[in-house]
């Protein structure tokens, strides 16, 4: 099957200016001087030319087109490969790509999902950290995410993994030529413990920073919490800039959370409107919807939390703020333009080391030092960025890793330590490496990464 020359479409299904379809394989030329005219016998590789698609077995063209010719290794796949260009019409990429599968019915089929960076991994033109950046970078759902997986795509954490394998190598070799050259293979003269300190330093930076990688990708959370009837639902539309939250005057209209997605200068910022907080509701249903407003408070990055100026403040009030004070947070005083008398006092009082900023949302007075603060909050997110992310299957490699590691280095401390057991943790540890990079990984394992691909990379 890997020796079949494959299809498929590259670029996203609908109507738009242009759509690439990708061929590669022994037979793409075949392909291109079947069903394309004119095109020279011999193509020049990367070399645009313009034709038509033309069904030969009617005698009629069914687009104009573009083709780029590439001719091995010097390809996106490592194989002879072709981009044609077309119309994005669904209907004429179905009709392009079924006429490809109808003059050629033998060695020339559909791809398959991840296909094209499975043939370029396989042929050498990337590791397996780099292939899987390709579907991450993607997918990325935000613009500094997207920058973090191309430096891994270009090969950055790569190297960074390279350079650690040297370090170990460095380290096995030594313990190796202890055992095999020494009759007393103990670890009085091999310098391993200095030596496994780099190794370990550079494993723990990568994991540190892999929490403030992901939010990079998934975004800060932020809840707007406060009792019930305080304006949550009235912030959160007023954020949005639609109606999305159901506004009433009756307490407990907002029953369950609702969360929506915000992109500030490019970061996605979760905003989620709870349930107000209502402890003594008989309610089932609003109950439920309080404990798990409670749940969103505990697992969220960040709150902005609502007093209501209209009236006084309760025991509720408080009971908020004791979840949220380790919290980032904004304190805000809504309905500044129904002020009760006193309750400004009241308020400052009562969280004396907090700054309690006015805001009316039903007037727009003071929204935007709610923005400021979101804003503020994903400055401070982006600013935490490392150089590399990894994902799920990298983060749970090296988790193995360093805890192989940190064996080791256990291990050395102990004079009586077998050189042996020293040497075979070494190359364990090396192992892993080589499965995050692709070197020694399980066919299934490949299958699995390369299945979640889309069909045209």
């Amino acid at each position: 099957m890997e020796s079949d020359t494959v299809a498929a479409l590259s670029t996203p299904l609908g109507k738009g200016g242009i759509a690439v379809i990708r061929v590669s394989g022994d037979r793409a030329t075949d392909i291109l001087h079947e069903i394309i005219e004119p095109l020279p016998v011999k193509m020049t590789p990367r070399k645009a030319y313009h034709g038509f698609v033309r069904d030969p077995e009617h005698s009629r063209r069914i687009d104009e087109c573009v083709v780029v010719f590439y001719k091995a290794p010097h390809s996106y796949t490592g194989e002879d490969a072709a981009e044609i260009s077309i119309h994005s019409n669904p209907f004429i990429v179905e009709e392009v790509l079924n006429l490809i599968f109808r003059r050629f019915t033998t060695g020339v089929r559909n791809a398959l999902p991840g296909e094209f960076t499975y043939r370029a991994f396989k042929n050498g033109k990337m590791d397996l950290i780099q292939a899987e950046s390709v579907n991450e970078l993607i997918n990325a759902n935000s613009k500094y995410y997207a920058h973090l997986k191309f430096n891994s795509l270009e090969g950055r954490l790569s190297r960074f993994m390279e350079e650690l394998k040297e370090l170990l190598i460095d380290l096995g070799v030594r313990i190796e030529t202890k055992i095999e050259f020494d009759e007393d293979p103990s670890l009085a003269e091999v310098s391993i413990a200095g030596r496994l300190q780099e190794p370990l330093k550079r494993v723990d930076t990568l994991l540190a920073n892999t929490r403030f990688n992901d939010l990079l990708d998934k975004g800060l959370n932020v809840v707007i919490a406060g009792k019930v009837n305080v304006g949550k639902s009235s912030l959160f539309n007023t954020l949005l800039m639609e109606e999305r939250s159901i506004i009433s005057a009756t307490p407990g209209t907002t029953r369950d959370f609702i969360r929506e997605k915000l992109y500030i200068d490019g970061f996605p910022v979760d905003i989620t409107d709870v349930a107000g907080i209502n402890r003594g509701t008989e309610d089932d249903i609003e109950a439920q919807g309080i404990r798990r407003s409670l749940q969103k408070l505990a697992s969220c990055d960040a709150v902005i939390f609502m007093l209501d100026a209209s009236g006084p403040m309760d025991n509720t009030d408080q009971e908020i703020y004791d979840l949220i004070k380790k919290k980032k947070k904004l304190l805000i005083a809504n309905k500044i333009d129904i002020r009760a008398p006193g309750v400004t006092d009241t308020m400052a009082a009562c969280f004396k080391e907090e700054k309690i900023i006015d805001v009316s949302v039903k007037q727009h007075r003071n929204i935007d030092a709610v923005t400021g603060f979101l804003a503020e909050c994903a400055a401070e997110a982006r600013g935490k960025e490392g150089d590399f992310t990894v994902n799920r299957r990298q983060k749970s490699l090296l988790e193995e890793l360093r805890t192989v590691l940190q064996t080791v280095s256990r291990m050395v401390e102990v004079p009586s330590a077998q050189v042996e057991i020293i040497a075979e943790e070494i190359r364990r540890a090396l192992d892993i490496i080589g499965q995050l990079m692709g070197k020694i990984t399980p066919e299934d394992i490949l299958n699995k990464i390369f299945s979640e691909f889309c069909v045209g990379k």
